[in-house]
């Protein structure tokens, strides 16, 4: 069983990622945005973008991005957040302002620890208003207007201790929503009468309420 919609700042360490060409790229300019000449080189991309026409230069294009360039450019997004003020629409350098005041990071949001303190320890506020603050995904449509997913906090009971393993937990979490962290807590063995994981639930889906 589990219930839905409990927050709170936990402690906790960042999930484990598998290392992999994106999870190395590493790399912004000074406004903190990603700089992509800068860090995947332009051979590279060339090597692995083909443009083909079906009916010679003057019939359509067809553009095939391989996987590996998806795969970079994703990894240099990985620790962004889509951030949006309800019902209000407020300019970036404001916002971007108050999220430097309300978060107060060290690292320039570097810091996975700093990353997920802010993208899970909600709810926040700001202007008179709620933020909804999200991980951004390579499916991030900005022309899009919608509110699609949030992240929860989920509890997990009748769970045997011998279970507690951040892998273990994340992989039983993955039947509820898109894992995101295991509560420290959790893992340190001080509270055993359930488990919390911080997981991204669709809203559009109808949520769900046990995992067998």
């Amino acid at each position: 069983m589990m219930d839905v919609g409990e927050r709170a700042r936990p402690p906790g360490d960042p999930p484990d990622a598998a290392a992999s060409y994106a999870s190395k790229v590493a790399g912004t300019n000074g406004g903190g945005m990603p700089v992509p000449e800068s860090l995947i080189d332009n051979v590279f991309v060339s090597e692995r973008l083909r443009v083909e026409f079906s009916n010679g230069e003057d019939g359509e294009p067809s553009i095939t991005i391989e996987p590996e360039v998806l795969e970079a450019m994703n990894g240099m997004w990985k620790q962004c957040m889509i951030v949006r003020v309800l019902g209000r629409n407020i300019p970036i350098s404001a916002l971007s302002k108050k999220l430097r005041e309300l978060w107060n990071p060290k690292g320039g949001m570097y810091k996975e620890d700093e990353y997920l303190a802010a993208l899970t320890g909600g709810p926040w506020g700001a202007f008179g208003s709620y933020l909804m603050v999200r991980a951004w995904s390579p499916e991030f449509d900005p022309l899009r207007d919608d509110i699609v997913t949030t992240l929860v906090w989920i509890r997990l009971t009748n769970i045997p201790v011998n279970f507690y393993h951040r892998s273990i937990l994340m992989g039983i979490a993955k039947g509820l929503g898109k894992p995101v962290r295991v509560d420290l807590t959790t893992l340190k063995f001080e509270r055993t009468r359930f488990v919390r994981v911080c997981v991204e639930v669709n809203l559009a889906k109808p949520l769900k309420g046990h995992s067998n």
